[in-house]
């Protein structure tokens, strides 16, 4: 349940579309600040396994 960042793709959405419909689920997701942008996570010792599932959901739901 802990790692470091996580950087993916959601295929037909952009790094900012991706954070922007995630933050609107409530999950905190930002853009990597590099030349090829991703939308990142970072799950904590705090964050615990239904939270780690309800992001994995929401983000199968923007691939849907």
């Amino acid at each position: 349940l802990s790692a470091g960042l996580v950087c993916f793709q959601v295929a037909g959405l952009g790094a900012r579309q991706v954070v922007d419909r995630l933050h609107a689920r409530g999950v905190i997701a930002t853009v990597t600040p590099y030349a090829t942008a991703y939308p990142r996570l970072a799950a904590g010792l705090v964050n615990s396994e239904g939270e780690v599932d309800q992001v994995v959901e929401a983000i199968r739901a923007l691939a849907a």
